[in-house]
């Protein structure tokens, strides 16, 4: 009868829906509610509940209502203390009122499968001055209709004076707030004052995020100090942080009215209150109120692994569209329940083409049989297999699921395979980090793998061992190995250059005096000379971790005795700096009080290096930025540059990609009085680059005259591809308890197919070099609720998919001194497709009841980075 009541419910109806301008008269009521002896009070009780993907309206699904009739007598009261009961709970009359879509009639309970003889069983309730002490029922297992009655009985936990304090019921331990009016009591909670439930399960190294919210409000009615109804409202949702649009909501709605009462032969029980319960009925268990989740795993995936194989093999694999990330998706659900051999025996009878995909969702599924099987399929030895390996190693770097297994894994891959040995490095130095994050950081796998790169370290001898384990550090990010980082930050430029990078990924408390010590020694050459790009990024360092007064004067007093190149570059993130948030700002503007530094003279240094910040786009849910910083040479030639994406979200901050484009030796081609004076380098070109957190390998475009002559005149073989693959980027469940103890799971599950490749374009003739970075990639959520009840069931799901590419253009032309650079920030048409369906099953029936699909397209754009760079940009192109 309740179904036909409004729906819809949002946050802002929770607040105000039950306001009332009538006084605050706390002293209304003075006690509990009271339930007479010799007394049967039969109320009429209905839960209703609508659940629907984020983006659907509440107000248009249907609504599911069970209807009862509840029995309550007093079984026992204390007689030193009459606020203290025992209440005798009946149900009767389960039946499920039809949506209000459906013109079926009432199903009654014997119509109705699951659960329903356990619910009938009477049950006891130990109540004092209002609040639930315990709930006494049958010990046999079935958690769902035991919840189902812990719902029930907390609606009747109240309290008769208002205040905050917190309590427990059928959703868990929260903080809740009391308001009494002149003939009712307000109890509101919000959801973000609960105890976070045992049952949450979030990988905490996720590359997206989610978050919960909710409020409920109930409204108590009594007659003298009989209650005489309850009315329950409550909404909670869970959503995306970078896409709000994708997750799920649910209202659900309480209602407990007194019928009638009228004198049984129910009369109280004396004696002690274990010997009430003793003689009542043998087998009953005391549990608390808050329910139990049940936790089971979602069917997400419908198909057979070799049907999803199949399907690859007939329309291939493209990184662009998210069939193949949904795919991954599949494959990785379908291997996390597979036996070892039942997965190497897929490996081996899979198509070449289809075995990577095949990794990836191997290493997304992060179980033990999974990395076995994949590590016994690969021969480890054998350098014919190093590409399958790096691909499985690059799979795990981006797992979001650490484990001590997982773990051990990559250090005995570290151990036994060569060709693969830096990347396994790297991607070990990663796995402890996230390990720490994930605080297991005391484990002994962690600890095994910690000394297998420190004694790698000390034992190496070639530069190249050394970059890789001082790379391995960089990845793991362990405020212990910092002491270890500075015994090399003096050694050549790319050992420094290593180690300044990775003294910035640490947070500010970890740069300590010793570590400054280092670092303006390097700025300012007090024991050795060293390389302007190794020593602005010192002055980088000094300048972003904890800034100091006496550093930051001592950057701005230095940039009048620097070369023309360095001087503008730190003349460039001064100003940057001051258009930020950077803690620097304050302490910049109070040196810049001194006129004799702050000043044309001073300040207005004229070349091309750069450094400027600003935002490529801005939505409700995020906000992506860029940071870009330029040195070139006093010839003109570009030495760095630097690039750096990030996106915030109310999750959090996401480093999308880092890269770092390092060139030498191009001022030897410059005839020029410049070119002469700078120091000698080996002409080459090479980039690093961080994807979504994780350190790539470095690559090497070429090295010296004669391999650059070499690949000019060679075929072009097209990009170098730095990352190609499909990452699990949220695998997420959490067990929403519902005031009526019903129990919704809610599941996000999420891949992201990602092409990332790099280009060095370089013309004699034309005297211009290009460098491109480009990403394609598709992006797959679904978002998933199911909510069941002792007699149906309900599930609401979103599923969302985004395809784009994005390139990152420089272009420089050396033709003229100084020479004149273009960036070029390119975004392809973005296309967004979401489909939205809610399902109802009762009594073994499946009924879609609601299913809605929608898409749009937004168009690519080239965005406006800065008012200089576009400039030059119309005069290069």
């Amino acid at each position: 009868m309740w179904s036909t009541m409004c729906f819809g419910l949002n946050s802002k109806c929770l607040k105000e829906g039950f306001v009332r301008n009538s006084a605050d008269v706390s002293g209304a009521f003075s006690k509990a509610p009271h339930f007479d002896a010799g007394m049967l009070f039969e109320y009429e009780y209905s839960t209703s509940m609508a659940v629907a993907p984020i983006s659907v309206d509440l107000g248009g699904v249907p609504v599911t209502t069970i209807e009862a009739a509840i029995h309550v007598h007093s079984l026992w009261r204390n007689p030193k203390n009459q606020e203290e009961q025992l209440l005798h709970f009946k149900i009767q009359d389960l039946k499920l009122a039809p949506c209000l879509s459906d013109t079926t009639k009432h199903l009654a309970g014997e119509e109705m499968t699951g659960g329903l003889d356990h619910i009938k069983e009477a049950f006891i309730v130990h109540i004092y001055s209002g609040k639930i002490q315990g709930v006494f029922d049958t010990s046999e297992d079935n958690t769902v209709s035991l919840n189902f009655k812990r719902g029930l009985v907390s609606l009747i936990q109240m309290q008769a004076s208002s205040g905050v304090m917190m309590e427990d019921d059928a959703t868990g331990r929260c903080q809740v707030s009391y308001q009494t009016l002149r003939d009712e009591i307000i109890k509101v909670k919000d959801y973000k004052n609960c105890e976070k439930s045992i049952a949450d399960n979030m990988f905490s190294s996720q590359i997206l995020q989610v978050s919960s919210a909710g409020s409920s409000e109930t409204v108590f009615t009594m007659e003298g100090r009989h209650l005489k109804s309850v009315t329950s409202q409550e909404f909670r949702s869970v959503t995306l942080d970078e896409q709000t649009s994708v997750g799920i909501h649910i209202s659900s709605r309480q209602l407990l009215r007194l019928l009638s009462t009228k004198s049984g032969d129910t009369k109280e029980a004396h004696g002690e209150l274990q010997e009430v319960l003793t003689a009542f009925k043998e087998g009953h268990v005391n549990y608390t109120v808050c329910s139990r989740p049940v936790i089971r795993q979602p069917a997400l995936n419908e198909n057979p692994i070799y049907t999803i194989l199949d399907h690859l093999k007939a329309n291939g694999i493209n990184t662009s569209q998210s069939a193949s990330t949904q795919a991954f998706l599949q494959l990785s659900e379908s291997l996390c329940n597979m036996e070892k051999n039942e997965i190497i025996n897929i490996l081996k009878e899979t198509d070449d083409k289809i075995l990577p995909i095949l990794i990836d969702a191997a290493a997304a599924a992060s179980t033990p049989a999974a990395m076995d099987a994949i590590v016994s399929y690969i021969n480890l030895a054998d350098p014919r297999t190093a590409p399958l390996l790096e691909k499985f190693l690059y799979a795990c770097a981006f797992s979001s699921q650490p484990s001590p297994h997982l773990i051990s894994v990559i250090s005995h891959i570290v151990s036994v395979s060569h060709h693969t040995r830096e990347i396994a490095l790297i991607v070990l130095g990663t796995m402890i980090r996230k390990m720490c994050s994930a605080s297991m950081c005391n484990l002994q796998e962690v600890a095994d793998a910690k000394k297998l790169i420190l004694e790698g370290l000390s034992a190496s001898k070639d530069e190249t061992e050394l970059k890789s384990h001082l790379l391995a550090l960089k990845s793991a990010l362990l405020p212990e190995t910092v002491p270890v980082l500075l015994q090399y930050i003096d050694h050549s430029k790319s050992l420094t250059s290593i180690v300044l990078s990775a003294l910035h990924q640490f947070p500010s408390q970890h740069i300590t005096n010793e570590v400054k010590e280092h670092v303006r020694d390097i700025f300012t050459q007090t024991k050795k000379s060293f390389s302007s790009p190794v020593r602005v990024a010192a002055a980088q360092l000094l300048l972003t971790h904890n800034p100091l007064y006496t550093d930051i004067r001592e950057v701005i007093l230095r940039i009048a005795k620097e070369k023309p190149e360095v001087s503008k570059f730190l003349t460039a993130k001064i100003m940057s700096i001051l258009q930020s948030e950077n803690p620097a700002r304050n302490i910049i503007l109070d040196v810049l009080k001194d006129s004799v530094l702050n000043n044309y003279f001073h300040l207005g240094r004229v070349g091309c290096s750069s450094s400027y910040s600003g935002l490529i786009s801005e939505t409700k849910d995020t906000v992506t930025s860029y940071d870009f910083d330029f040195l070139f040479s006093e010839t003109g030639a570009l030495k760095q540059s630097n690039s750096h994406f990030s996106t915030k979200s109310r999750g959090g901050s996401l480093h999308s990609l880092q890269g770092s484009l390092e060139l030498g030796g191009f001022d030897s081609l410059f005839e020029s009085e410049l070119a002469e004076e700078v120091e000698e380098e080996e002409l080459m070109a090479g980039m690093s680059a961080m994807f979504l957190g994780v350190q790539i390998q470095p690559i090497v475009f070429f090295q010296g005259y004669g391999d650059l002559m070499s690949k000019y005149f060679s075929a072009a073989e097209g990009p170098m591809n730095i990352l190609s693959g499909n990452i699990l980027v949220i695998k997420h469940r959490q067990s929403l308890i519902l005031q009526s103890g019903l129990q919704t799971q809610v599941f996000f599950h999420g891949g992201l197919s990602v092409d990332v490749s790099a280009d060095l374009e370089f013309s004699l003739f034309g005297q211009e070099a290009k460098s491109a970075v480009n990403n394609v990639f598709s992006i797959v959520v679904n978002a998933r609720a199911e909510v069941d009840t002792p007699i149906m069931s309900t599930t609401a799901e979103t599923v969302a998919e985004m395809n784009s590419s994005i390139s990152f253009v420089t272009t420089v032309n050396f033709s003229d001194v100084p020479m004149q650079y273009c960036l070029q920030l390119i975004r392809e048409p973005l296309s967004y497709r979401e489909k939205t369906f809610t399902r109802v099953s009762t009594r073994n029936r499946r009924k879609t009841t609601q299913q809605r699909r929608r898409k749009w397209t937004i168009p690519g754009e080239e965005t406006a980075l800065h008012r200089d760079n576009s400039k030059m940009c119309r005069l290069l192109i």
